[in-house]
């Protein structure tokens, strides 16, 4: 127990946090009990019922039939040890030599310990306590996430000194929420009032205050680890809706550039088929000249025409004609239906517009033609991220330890969390490793595909219903599903414009169908 150890004193600060994140996950299961903080964390343990409830919280362990609540003796109190360490290890946490006279006298350290085994293996699944692959990858993340934010941009190295001044805690608060801090705005405040503006935030979103202020006076690494991880559970939620939304607004930008371009080839399709009937019925219904002089200057002006006004238009032919294949081409390179024009304006009647404009043309010349030489006559008888392929190519060296050129399971998992991906269900992870690793490993191949697909913003319908679906029901769609950066209002109101019966489902199977 605490009194038969001589603890320092970030070893009481570090209990503090470990035993706040116990109690916090205890809350969140509807168990009433508390760790207790400080020199009396080790004596939280003696009987086993706070670890028995703490596996069941964390990891749905049930609860053996039969414990003693009330323990009055040692031997009691070895019974129901014994069955919570089976419950940790039917949760395969891995703790170094942990047995249980550790537990039956409150041995802090070791208590300690098996708690921050029990905080990485639930954070970061499967990363053992030694492997620094769970560090590196929350500070990969962190970085990421700073970047560009004066006074941090990125420069997360550590998990003590870089968060004294609280303004990496701000910064990570900023980035995933709106309005619920204002960076820039304290930015030049004390750093004790930047770190509690940020714990106090992370309160309302539903972390208990793991740290206080003056826990950063002198801080310990993993007790700003664990909050951190936190964190990161928290927010790497957020940042894959923030794909979804992202994949989304990139097809409706597509979408919104092809309707642009059909609207365009049909006002402009229009406008040369309005010219043309116009020129047509002005020469079909041209008055003939009542002599040689009206015939000459009807002939200057049809060569005015000629080389002034008809020109152009003839120019605009070969500029709708090349819109309607550039609609097209890029419609086919990214995988879309072809673009059907309405009937009267399918390209093959310009063709048909510019041969009844010649045919115009030869009927009034012609005319003009036979006009003046019946005057003649007449005379004569009087006259179509390399930066994110490229942070994906970086993650897979970061941890690519031995340079083999593939990943085993926690070098993946690990991989994964620095560029956002937590896995941290049991069975999500093995599923994937086991669908991408060949011999027990992935290669760089298998797992920039697969990052490729998961980041991926490919247009197909599946694809794409799938990230409609991470943000709600597409038959049930409203605005306020839709209201997730980088979606604008103007995404928003052309998609809401696009429903048919309450439902997305048409227009993304039309927008794809062959």
């Amino acid at each position: 127990m605490a009194d038969s150890q001589t603890l320092k004193d970030w070893e009481v600060r570090q209990s503090k946090t470990f035993a706040r994140w116990v109690s916090m996950y205890l809350a969140k299961k509807g168990f009433e009990d508390q760790c207790k903080e400080g020199e009396e964390f080790g004596s939280s343990w003696l009987d086993g019922i706070l670890l028995m409830k703490l596996m069941n919280a964390l990891y749905d362990v049930p609860m053996p039939k039969k414990f003693k609540k009330d323990c009055k003796t040692r031997v009691q109190r070895l019974d129901n040890v014994t069955q919570a360490l089976k419950m940790l290890k039917a949760a395969e946490v891995k703790t170094n030599f942990l047995g249980p006279t550790n537990l039956l006298d409150g041995d802090f350290r070791m208590l300690a310990g098996m708690v921050w085994a029990i905080i990485l293996d639930f954070n970061i699944k499967n990363i053992s306590v030694e492997d620094m692959n769970a560090k590196q990858g929350l500070l990969m993340w962190c970085r990421k996430k700073t970047k560009g934010y004066k006074g941090v941009d990125g420069n997360i190295n550590n998990f003590k000194g870089d968060w004294v001044n609280g303004n990496a805690f701000l910064a990570l608060v900023d980035r995933h929420t709106t309005n619920l801090v204002d960076y820039d705005g304290q930015y030049d405040t004390s750093k004790e009032e930047k770190l509690d503006s940020a714990f106090t935030s992370c309160e309302q979103l539903g972390i208990s205050r793991l740290l206080e202020v003056e826990d950063m006076e002198v801080p310990d690494d993993k007790a700003v680890m664990t909050y951190v991880s936190e964190l990161f559970k928290l927010f790497s939620k957020e940042d894959i809706k923030e794909n979804a939304a992202q994949h989304i607004a990139g097809f409706l930008k597509f979408q919104r550039r092809i309707d642009g371009l059909a609207g365009d080839y049909e006002d402009r399709f229009r406008e040369f088929q309005q010219w043309v009937e116009g020129k047509c019925a002005e020469f079909a219904n041209a008055e003939a000249p009542q002599d040689q002089v009206g015939v000459g200057e009807c002939m200057e002006s049809f060569k005015a025409y000629l080389m002034e006004e008809k020109p152009a238009k003839m120019a605009d032919v070969v500029d709708i004609q090349d819109l309607y294949s550039n609609i097209q081409g890029e419609l086919k390179v990214n995988g879309r239906c072809a673009y059907s024009p309405p009937d009267d304006l399918d390209p093959h009647k310009l063709v048909e517009l510019s041969t009844m404009l010649q045919q115009a043309e030869n009927e009034y010349t012609e005319n003009l033609r036979n006009v003046k030489l019946g005057f003649i006559e007449k005379l004569e008888t009087e006259g179509i991220s390399e930066e994110r392929m490229q942070e994906f190519e970086r993650s897979f060296d970061a941890f690519d330890h031995d340079k083999s050129g593939h990943l085993d399971k926690d070098e993946f998992k690990a991989a994964l969390s620095a560029v956002g991906i937590a896995l941290s269900d049991g069975e999500d992870l093995d599923r994937v490793f086991s669908e991408l690793s060949t011999e027990g490993y992935v290669t760089r191949e298998a797992y920039m595909s697969y990052l490729e697909q998961f980041f991926s913003t490919s247009d197909d319908a599946d694809s794409i219903m799938k990230s409609l679906q991470t943000l709600g029901d597409p038959d049930n769609m409203t605005e306020d599903m839709l209201q997730q950066p980088p979606l604008t209002q103007e995404d928003i109101d052309y998609l809401m414009s696009k429903k048919e019966n309450d439902s997305l489902a048409a227009f993304i199977a039309q927008a794809f169908a062959e």
